[in-house]
Order: structure tokens, then C-alpha cells, then sequence
């Protein structure tokens, strides 16, 4: 008899406690180095404030099931949802949680750019020449992720929205919404004053990896630098992130996070002092040996959004694409 290769186990949905009236609920993910997100139970009277809620996909819902199971809850216990952000992975399961349990759904306003303009397949491919991606590699992306599930169940909507000045009640103290832009428009974080917990969603992680949305607003990286500025203030001595254990240092976090865009926006004046490129190419040359099919997308998008930052600093300046070449090109500003 051949021997058999093990055969992965499939992750499941996780719940436990990490203080007193907070939960932890791990949450498997389909999303290429994504393994898992967190949502976030929070006991408030007889039931519980859910904090973020996985995305839409095979078996989501069984596993925020179990997780919640683990911590002692059931979804009927949910009296209300809270959205850190818009991203599938944070807001996918929303609608159906919300319909089973009665609650409402309370997310930053921004929400309602991404549902007015959500993310296009033909679209990307578009902007994606215009940067220069080369068109056969392209093609190549495009036929895999035709086809593949949106993440989001149901129409996203919000009974409230989530800004500054609103605040949630829980058996762990009150918590203040904390404007937080950059990952994405609608990001926000929650913060307790009187026990110093943070949860931090996508604007700080357990490790330092960053992304930012672009399209949506001027210039997302300098959103972000100042909602590191922001939590900054807040003095927290504990966060809750939305893809990693709790940590602490959040200040030391903060700082690694400046300390990576400067890098990163130092790599691209870099690249450009030899000469125009287009974003592609620019792209190129900052990731090196560590460009990717595989990780393309998101490193085009970092790619863009460091240019845009400079951009709108006045160190460098785009082209527009010119006769039969679909793409613009960047230059270090005379």
C-alpha cells in the first residue's frame, strides 16, 4: 500500500476569553496569507456587543457559531454589531447575523464609498495597464479570480453611524469610537479609557504589515500617518487587533509602523532617481526578488499609494498615458 500524504486539517471557528467580558473569537479565512481574522465579544448585560464579524464564505457561519459557542454564547445573544471597517473580512457576515438576532449594525459613514463603488474585476484590470502591468500576466490573474465568491453575505447597511462622540456600553467600561482612516476610509478603533484597551482592527496589528485603500480618498497613506498620530495620544496599554493575538507595546507598534512607510516611501524615491517609471515598474524595483504573481495585487496597490503620498507632497509627478501606451509614468518632481 502507497503511503498517503497527511491531509490538512481544516480550521475551525475558536472563542476564548482575554479579560474579563472580552472575548477573542478566531475566525478562519480563504484570503492568501490571511489565515484567520478576529471578532471580538464583548459581554454587555445579558448579552453581547459583537465586534467585527468574519466574512461570507463555506462553513463562516458555523465557525462564528462555534467560536461564539466556546465563549459561552450563541448568535441570538448578539444586541448589537460594531464594523471596524468595510472590508469583507470584517463585515461580511453583518446582514445575516444581524437578521437572526435582531441587532443593529452601527459602521463609520465612509462604509458607503466602497458600497457605491465596489471592487470591479474589469476595472482593476484597467488600472492595473495603467500602471503597466504587463497584459499576458494580467490575463493570467484575471481567469483565476473570475468566478470567486464576493465575501459579502447579503446587502452591507448601518443603522448608525459610528463617529466620534458615540459610545458603547459593555460590562468591561464604556468605549469611545476613535476615527482612524487609511487601511480604509471607513476605519475606526475603539478604545477604553480607564483600562487602556484598544481595539485596533486593521490600523494596527500584531506584526507590522500595512495596506491602504486607494481610489477612495486623496491620499490614504497620510490618512494613515495621522491616525498613528491619533492612537498615538491615547496611551494604551493593551490592543486588540483584528488579525493576531492581543499585544502590548502599542506605542512600540506605532512607531514600527512610521518606520516602515518612511522606509518604503525612501525605496521609491530610490527607484525613480534613475529615470520615469510606471507604477509596474516602480513596483519592481522596490519588491526586487520578492515581486510576486502571488502577491502583485497588494504590492501594486502599496506601490501606488506610496506614489500618491509623494504626490501629493509635491516630490514627484504622473504622466498621463500617451498614443497606444495605456500607461502613466512617474518622475521625481523638477
Amino acid at each position: 500500500m502507497r503511503d498517503r500524504k497527511p491531509t490538512r486539517t481544516r480550521d475551525h471557528g475558536r472563542g476564548e476569553r482575554v479579560l474579563p467580558g472580552v472575548w477573542r473569537l478566531r475566525l478562519p479565512l480563504g484570503l492568501p496569507n490571511v489565515p484567520h481574522c478576529n471578532a471580538w465579544a464583548l459581554k454587555a448585560g445579558n448579552g453581547i456587543v459583537l465586534v467585527d464579524t468574519g466574512m461570507h464564505d463555506r462553513d463562516s457561519m458555523g465557525n462564528l457559531e462555534r467560536a461564539l459557542e466556546e465563549a459561552g454564547f450563541k448568535i441570538r445573544d448578539v444586541k448589537l454589531i460594531v464594523i471596524t471597517h468595510a472590508h469583507i473580512d470584517h463585515c461580511g457576515q453583518a446582514p445575516p447575523i444581524a437578521t437572526r438576532s435582531g441587532a443593529e449594525i452601527w459602521m463609520h459613514p465612509a462604509w458607503k464609498l466602497h458600497a457605491a463603488h465596489p471592487p470591479d474585476l474589469d476595472e482593476t484590470i484597467e488600472v492595473a495597464l495603467q500602471s503597466g502591468v504587463p497584459e499576458e500576466p494580467l490575463r493570467r490573474w484575471a481567469e483565476r479570480r473570475r468566478g470567486h465568491g464576493t465575501g459579502q453575505a447579503g446587502v452591507l447597511y448601518a443603522d448608525k453611524d459610528l463617529l466620534p462622540g458615540v459610545t458603547i456600553e459593555t460590562d468591561a467600561g464604556t468605549w469611545q469610537v476613535v476615527e482612524t482612516p487609511g487601511h480604509a476610509p471607513s476605519h475606526v478603533c475603539l478604545h477604553q479609557p480607564e483600562q487602556r484597551l484598544l481595539i485596533s482592527g486593521d490600523h494596527l496589528l500584531g506584526r507590522v504589515s500595512q495596506f491602504f485603500d486607494v481610489g477612495y480618498t486623496p491620499d490614504p497613506v497620510g490618512e494613515f500617518l495621522h491616525s498613528l498620530d491619533v492612537t498615538d495620544a491615547l496611551d494604551t496599554r493593551l490592543a486588540f487587533a483584528g488579525h493576531a493575538r492581543p499585544f502590548t507595546d502599542v506605542a512600540g507598534h506605532i512607531q514600527a509602523n512610521r518606520d516602515l512607510v518612511a522606509r518604503n516611501l525612501d525605496a521609491v524615491r530610490a527607484a525613480l532617481r534613475s529615470g520615469d517609471k510606471t507604477a509596474y515598474e516602480t513596483a519592481r524595483t522596490v519588491y526586487g526578488r520578492h515581486f510576486t504573481v502571488e502577491l502583485a495585487s497588494w504590492q501594486m496597490t502599496m506601490t501606488t499609494a506610496w506614489l500618491t503620498h509623494l504626490e501629493v507632497l509635491g516630490e514627484v509627478t504622473r504622466t498621463p498615458s500617451e498614443g497606444e501606451d495605456p500607461a502613466e509614468r512617474w518622475t521625481v518632481a523638477p
